[in-house]
């Protein structure tokens, strides 16, 4: 993958999904800014990488402005953003879900994924260039019980992909999504379900190379969405699943 002096800032990149991204990022000579609420991860995972730490609540667009202006200054450009932020939430049937906790998953998960575009692709503007990277999830192409919230979230930023890859792209300004199927993130519903037998094989029924994704595979896609080599690839999600959206295997005894 192929970059060249280039920053990059990542919502929620101080755990799973975004940390692994912002070691990768890291790892190919991109400096990095951690944008998150967790402070303690966010300053260990830039401490890691000789990278920036801001505080940021990805649903407040004020702290979003603020990152973005930070990480302009530090390193007067900003190339690249991954929006990993996202408020996975409890799980309720739609009438049971309290309404609180709908209006944070829409504020975290999509409203924060549109505030970061939005005053990122203001700097890429005049830079003539500029590669976005959604978090999305297979939960939003293919829906998820009692999840209401968070697969509405993530379905939503399929549009908010295309429609931003299409208003920008005669900028220089490339955007596109990468969905994950189940993977092994560290979070906390995941660590839990870790311990049930029966849910992790499930999981790994459902995908056709019969086991669960690691941080780093996923990683590894967004970094070549954000890289030179894939200059000519905007609009488009990519899913990272082991292959669970292209039907179910049934499992064939031996």
């Amino acid at each position: 993958m192929t970059f060249e002096k280039r920053a990059a800032l990542i919502t929620g990149g101080a755990t799973g999904i975004g940390q692994a991204t912002a070691l990768r990022l890291a790892a190919n000579g991109v400096s990095v800014v951690i944008a998150d609420m967790n402070d303690d991860a966010g300053k260990a995972t830039a401490d890691r990488i000789d990278g920036l730490f801001v505080h940021c609540d990805a649903s407040r667009h004020e702290d979003v402005k603020q990152a973005m202006q930070e990480t302009h200054v530090a390193f007067g450009s900003i190339d690249i953003l991954v929006t990993a932020a996202a408020h996975t939430g409890g799980h309720y049937a739609a009438a049971e879900m309290p309404v609180t906790e709908w209006q944070r998953g829409i504020d975290v998960s999509l409203s924060g994924a549109f505030y970061a575009s939005k005053y990122a692709a203001s700097i890429m503007k005049v830079q003539r260039y500029g590669s976005i990277i959604h978090i999305a999830s297979v939960e939003g192409m293919i829906g998820a019980v009692n999840h209401a919230a968070y697969v509405t979230a993530k379905s939503a930023i399929f549009g908010l992909t295309r429609s931003l890859a299409i208003d920008y792209g005669r900028f220089g300004i490339r955007v596109n999504a990468v969905s994950p199927g189940i993977i092994d993130s560290g979070r906390p519903d995941i660590e839990a379900a870790k311990h049930d037998p029966e849910r992790v094989r499930f999981w790994q029924e459902m995908t056709v190379l019969n086991r669960i994704g690691r941080t780093e595979e996923v990683a590894a896609a967004v970094c070549f969405l954000a890289s030179d080599d894939a200059s000519y690839i905007t609009g488009q999600n990519l899913a990272v699943d082991g292959g669970w959206t292209i039907g179910y295997p049934v499992p064939l005894s031996e």
